[in-house]
């Protein structure tokens, strides 16, 4: 019982340990979180109404500017909190993610700073302290799950040790009221792990959830019941599915996914991004490949390090034709076909906006492709790309004549000293920012770059912003020249690994 009583105190300690996390395997942003969570401890003495409007009402940056006014306004003091009136904000919980942290006794102990209250004594063992830490976890997420209501968002992201707290869990989410809805009618977004489950989970959650915009998936262990859920949804619009990293290369050739390539052809009206990560495409079969050709409405597509794409695949290049954002990651030891790159640059003309390639390019490898881009991409306004040589960027300038963003890696022997002087002659006029990676000698001097901003100048261009990274040392005289044209220069400098 007295679990209850410490839920607030921890809810209070974990908000105000909220921290942004950049390496999460798909972002989500903690920010209007831990600006609501902040001042959680105070809703209890405001008027449910008064919360939801300020919620409704304000962003991220303001809500704090709106709370002192309610404050104002109520005269409740502090000491007579109602411990079931703390929890008034739970209803209003749009998305829930099961961090695997919660059902490990081993990370509740390690991270106790951050959620046991300071009064609590925490110099026991691991063992003595699950005793204290499984009762208040428990009784958060039980109070949780039953509160939380009309929920948008699911992440199950990580691989279930216990299968039967998760889906316990899962079974208060779907349990219907009495007026026939659940909690999971109405979601939107679901994140789900299936790498070696003991039980499915898709067969639970295909009964009840059929109205997704997104789908991550990770893993293929349930490829049965996932290519099921995959046909069940109704208007699908962004599907994510990646291979779990720990996948042996070896066994990732024997792959085969072209039940779930088939089962795509199901959302080919609504689907418009699509991302594979690690998948293998050695072993698509024909219908496999029309599955992928019917989906005519894909206007995002990324490809992080998948094998297997070679020259069957053109014929789905070749179909890509509203394209507007195209990211390419090339894996290890993987064989790419430039044809099937080229043939979706040409596809997508008229409409790509955004282009990323990354790639280990080896001399003149590729030239091809940019030669293409060069042609073809005349409304691409972003791009990122490989090593690249004067005369192939020359001719990005003078025919992307769109692009506000540009990122690439200089060739060390492309003769920048004079090169890159003249390249301010053919700048596109829109070109706001730039970025060079991988510095890590000298390629030109600041002699060269100050001739290169006066060039932009003379021909009207929009320059403001240029990045400089690598692990060569730029002196001071570089950020001065800068400063003369009005052009913010940002020097990253990278220290380069001992052998």
């Amino acid at each position: 019982m007295a679990a209850k009583y410490l839920i607030s105190e921890c809810l209070e300690k974990i908000f105000s340990n909220l921290l942004e996390n950049n390496n999460n395997r798909y972002h989500k942003s903690t920010k209007d979180i831990y600006s609501c969570t902040l001042v959680s401890r105070h809703w209890c003495c405001i008027p449910k109404s008064e919360v939801e409007q300020i919620i409704s009402t304000a962003v991220s940056y303001n809500i704090q500017k709106l709370l002192p006014n309610s404050f104002r306004f109520n005269k409740k003091p502090s000491s007579s909190f109602d411990i079931s009136t703390t929890f008034n904000y739970v209803s209003l919980i749009r998305g829930l993610v099961f961090d695997d942290t919660l059902l490990s006794d081993s990370l509740l102990f390690h991270f106790r700073e951050i959620w046991l209250p300071s009064y609590i004594p925490d110099d026991k063992s691991q063992i003595k302290f699950s005793r204290i830490s499984i009762p208040i976890i428990n009784y958060l997420l039980k109070y949780i799950l039953e509160h939380c209501n009309d929920l948008k968002i699911l992440d199950l992201p990580f691989i279930i040790r216990n299968n039967k707290i998760i889906f316990d869990m899962i079974e208060s989410l779907i349990y219907e009221d009495y007026n026939g809805k659940n909690k999971l009618k109405n979601l939107k977004e679901l994140y789900a792990n299936s790498v070696n489950e003991k039980k499915d989970l898709y067969p639970v959650l295909s009964k009840n959830i059929c109205n997704l915009n997104l789908l991550y998936n990770e893993g293929f262990d349930s490829v049965n019941s996932l290519c099921r859920f995959i046909s069940l949804q109704k208007n699908l619009k962004h599907i994510i599915l990646s291979e779990s990293v720990i996948c042996d290369i070896n066994n990732l050739e024997r792959r085969d996914y072209n039940s779930v390539f088939n089962s795509l052809s199901t959302q080919c009206e609504s689907l418009q991004a699509l991302e594979f990560k690690y998948l293998s495409f050695i072993n698509i079969n024909e219908n496999s490949l029309k599955s992928l050709c019917s989906l005519k409405n894909i206007k995002e597509l990324k490809l992080n390090e998948c094998k297997g794409i070679g020259d069957n695949l053109i014929s789905w290049a070749k179909n890509l034709s509203n394209l507007e954002v195209f990211e390419f990651a090339k894996g290890y030891h993987s064989i790419v076909s430039e044809e099937f790159l080229i043939q979706l640059i040409k596809a997508s003309s008229n409409t790509l906006r955004k282009l990323v390639i990354s790639d280990k390019r080896r001399g003149k490898q590729l030239s091809q492709l940019y030669k293409q881009i060069s042609i073809y991409s005349n409304s691409l306004m972003y791009l990122d790309l490989p090593k690249i040589y004067p005369d192939e960027l020359i001719k990005i300038f003078e025919s992307c004549v769109k692009l506000v963003y540009i990122c690439t890696i200089l060739s060390e022997d492309g003769g920048w000293e004079m090169n890159i002087r003249e390249l301010g002659n053919f700048i596109p006029k829109n070109l706001q920012r730039i970025k060079f990676k991988e510095i890590n000698e000298y390629i030109f001097s600041s002699k060269a770059l100050k001739y290169f901003f006066e060039n932009c100048r003379y021909h009207n261009g929009k320059l403001k912003y240029l990045e400089l990274k690598g692990s060569f040392t730029f002196g001071q005289h570089w950020f001065d020249v800068a400063k003369e044209f009005d052009i913010e220069l940002k020097i990253q400098i990278l220290k380069l690994k001992s052998p």
